[in-house]
């Protein structure tokens, strides 16, 4: 027994020194630090905003809402515009200036109160539009603040003046202090699963590194099969382990490697976030917590043996090593469009939500 285990030894060195020697593994771990600092200098230019063309008619409520929208652009991509008229925001967005644009009434504020608030918002938009639904949410929550606070005045009319005074010092400052709503977004990365649970995130996009290195990882296992085939062909490891388990380690043994880089990339990334540019050890060393470590490298060992398992299902599917060779462009390209990489086409085409689960890429973006 304990030869047995001297000679497993044996074999996983001999394979990890096999894969140094490959220029496609090379490759591949060399990807994943330059992909890391090209989406991460992607997503800090994308902080410079999409712009939203507004016209806010003169009434009651129009200068509120206006510096409402002013203070949103401090956590948003999005940049608020404010047009003299309907005319300028509709101008706007057809000469391609703005992504799309609004038209907020003068009696926004009686047709709020009045409940009779329906189609009172004209939008404008092109079939290009791509935060229409963003900026939706972004002026609603401006004006329903607005609707909130005078229903709040009006229920505590009939109460001593003191008393209202003090409510309403106290209903605007928990309001937006954070301790009364907590915000937990599940699809978020790795900060909803850490500290930052009850953090009110901004809109900004975030770049799929998480997803993007995840197909890479899925590459390094299907190039493995590759391996295997040679070595079954060549009869390398007969005697050291059954067709079966050589299979399954050569497609496990480059995951490692590249998973262990995609780990550190990970941590890289999130603690230059965290820093917004100004490096400091101390708060790199404290990105992650040791919870947080075990966390991300359970979720990346359990990726791994999705990959096995789905690599080991096309082995006996696909068979030749050709044909392989041609299904790992192919497999690559489908979990980068299908999979929820770099948006969730499910949302707005139901056959996707069928098409993503056919590659082990969303399963890991799950996790």
């Amino acid at each position: 027994m304990q030869y047995r285990i001297k000679q497993y030894i044996i074999w996983l060195r001999l394979l990890a020194k096999r894969l140094w020697k490959q220029p496609a593994y090379i490759g591949l771990i060399t990807l994943i630090p330059i992909l890391g600092c090209v989406f991460g200098l992607a997503e800090q230019e994308s902080a410079g905003g999409t712009v939203v063309s507004v016209c806010v008619e003169e009434g009651v409520w129009s200068s509120r809402i206006v510096d409402g929208l002013q203070k949103q652009e401090t956590d948003s991509i999005l940049e608020f515009v404010f047009c003299d008229d309907a005319a300028a925001a509709e101008q706007s967005v057809v000469g391609g200036t703005a992504d799309c644009g609004f038209v907020i009434p003068s009696n926004i504020e009686e047709v709020v109160l009045d409940e009779d608030w329906r189609k009172s918002i004209t939008v404008y938009e092109t079939s290009a539009s791509s935060i229409t639904g963003m900026a939706k949410e972004r002026i609603s929550g401006v004006v329903f603040r607005l609707y909130s606070e005078q229903r709040y005045r009006e229920y505590m009319g009939n109460i001593s003046e003191d008393i209202v005074d003090f409510a309403q010092e106290a209903y605007e400052s928990h309001l937006i202090d954070g301790s009364t709503f907590g915000f937990r977004y599940v699809n978020y990365d790795q900060y909803s699963q850490s500290n930052y649970d009850t953090t009110v995130t901004s809109d900004m996009f975030v770049f799929p590194i998480k997803g993007v290195f995840a197909v890479i990882i899925f590459i390094s296992g299907m190039c493995g099969m590759l391996e295997y085939d040679t070595d079954r062909r060549e009869k390398r490891f007969v005697r050291m382990a059954p067709n079966i388990l050589t299979y399954i380690v050569d497609v496990w043994m480059p995951t490692v490697f590249v998973s262990f880089a995609v780990l550190i990339c990970l941590w890289i990334s999130d603690g230059v976030r965290l820093m917004g540019g100004q490096f400091s050890m101390g708060v790199m060393l404290s990105v992650w917590d040791f919870g947080m470590w075990l966390s991300q490298i359970g979720r990346l060992i359990a990726y791994q043996c999705i990959i096995v398992l789905y690599c080991c299902i096309l082995g006996i599917i696909l068979r030749r090593q050709e044909t392989v060779a041609v299904a790992i462009p192919i497999l690559s390209l489908g979990s980068i469009v299908c999979a929820p990489v770099f948006i969730r086409l499910s949302t707005y085409v139901p056959l996707f939500a069928v098409l993503e689960k056919l590659f082990p890429v969303t399963y890991y973006l799950m996790m």
